[in-house]
């Protein structure tokens, strides 16, 4: 059985937060803000995705690229689309990692060549309304 999104969302930063559910089994957790672009979908591993229309990519196109944080130092990335205009990253599931993108100010992505700026205010707010995140 696939996960589904349960109906106890919450907004938290301007980012819309739904548990994910198998059953009664928490999954995960989806906090979502649609005016920036920038999402968090944690299930397991911690994972960015970033949604702009300056990207031209399809639903299904490899996607490669790197991210940053804050102008720091970037980090490559290699993806499928899931859907158009839309980047996925696995952050890596350090300390470092983490705090950067749960307390940074702001996202840089770069993805096939074409580079996009997010705000990632609210993003640490949004997590912790993620139970058992």
């Amino acid at each position: 059985m696939q996960p589904c999104l349960v109906t106890a969302s919450v907004d938290a930063a301007e980012f819309s937060v739904t548990p994910l559910k198998d059953g009664d089994n928490f999954t995960g957790c989806l906090a979502q803000n649609t005016a920036t672009g920038v999402g968090f979908l944690a299930v397991g591993g911690k994972v960015l995705f970033a949604n702009s229309s300056k990207f031209t990519f399809a639903k299904g196109d490899q996607v490669t690229g790197s991210w940053s944080i804050d102008g720091g130092t970037a980090t490559d990335f290699s993806s499928t689309a899931d859907t158009a205009a839309t980047a996925a990253i696995d952050v890596p599931n350090t300390t470092e990692a983490v705090m950067a993108l749960t307390s940074g100010k702001s996202l840089s992505l770069t993805a096939n060549g074409t580079t996009a700026d997010f705000s990632l205010a609210g993003g640490e707010k949004a997590l912790w309304a993620c139970p058992n995140v």
